[in-house]
Parts: C-alpha cells; structure tokens; sequence
C-alpha cells in the first residue's frame, strides 16, 4: 500500500505561506492527516485539533451544499478542482476560501490523498472572480504536471536507448 512519509511532506511543506492540507482518502471521511503551519495561522486551528478530522468542521452551521456537492462530484472522478466554502475560524469569524485540490492516486488509479490549497478571499472579492483566477491555477498546475509526465517520459526513452547502445557496444567487442 502506498503511504506518505509525513516526516518528508512535512520538510517540503511547512515552510509554504499557502495554507495546505492533505486527507487520506483511504478512509471514509477523508480525514486530515497533515496540514502546515499557514492553515492553522489562517484558520485560528492547531494541528492536534484538526489532524483526523475531515475539512468540512471549517463549515460548522453555513451553508454550503452546492460546493459540497461539486466537491463531491470532483473526488467521484479523482480530478483536480477548485470550489469557494464559506468557513469560520476557530474564533468564530467568517471568511470564504476558495479551495484548490488535486487527488493523488496509484498507479491502478485508486485514490489514496487529497491535497488541498487554500485562499483566503479578501472581503470586496468577487467569488465568480475568485473562481475564474482560480481556474487558471489549475490549468496552469495541469499543464505543469503534463509537461513533468512528458519529460519522464522522454527522459525513460533516452535511458533505453543509452542502455541498448551501451549492450549494442559490449556486443560488438
């Protein structure tokens, strides 16, 4: 079974000002098994209050059933999305959050996390705004994930062909 090394996600990540998140889609709820420091700064939360918890006790009582359901609908089809929650901190404030997330799955396509960006929309923000420059977050992290595949691609290929010279060569002598 395919595992994160949380002490590692923990190296890389928690220097990033952007509030990240990861859940564990092996298990039902999808709880959170590491957030960084920018989401507890952003959400008022330690670590130890909302690590095993889904993301969705950021809602408490407000209304947010269309983005819950396109959520829904995005980690049904293990794609990458972006949808704004209306969501209170743990001093009781209020702010929307645009979230980015982007499953991570296996190489047999089962979904195993889901990492979660967020963005505080600043009061005066338009959300239909928010989400358009969202969007483009997303295209733009598609296009550099395709171009990663690409490139490990061709980069295999060039290894192949090296290797088979280098046999061709031996052979030779």
């Amino acid at each position: 079974m395919t595992q994160l090394n949380m002490t590692e996600v923990a190296k890389r990540l928690d220097g990033a000002n952007i509030p990240l998140t990861i859940a564990d889609a092996r298990h039902s709820d999808m709880p959170l098994c590491y957030v960084n420091p920018a989401f507890c700064s952003t959400t008022g939360y330690a670590t130890d209050q909302v690590i095993g918890k889904n993301c969705r006790f950021l809602q408490g009582d407000l209304e947010n059933d269309t983005a819950r359901l396109k959520m829904r609908r995005g980690l049904a089809q293990k794609t990458g999305l972006q949808v704004i929650f209306r969501n209170k901190r743990a001093d009781g404030s209020i702010f929307d959050n645009l979230v980015i997330i982007e499953p991570l799955t296996d190489h047999d396509g089962e979904l195993l996390y889901v990492v979660g960006s967020q963005f505080v929309l600043k009061d005066g923000i338009k959300t239909d705004h928010a989400a358009t420059a969202g969007e483009g977050i997303v295209r733009e992290i598609d296009k550099l994930l395709q171009l990663n595949e690409r490139l490990r691609a061709t980069s295999r290929q060039a290894l192949a062909r090296s290797m088979a010279a280098s046999v061709k060569l031996w052979l030779e002598r």
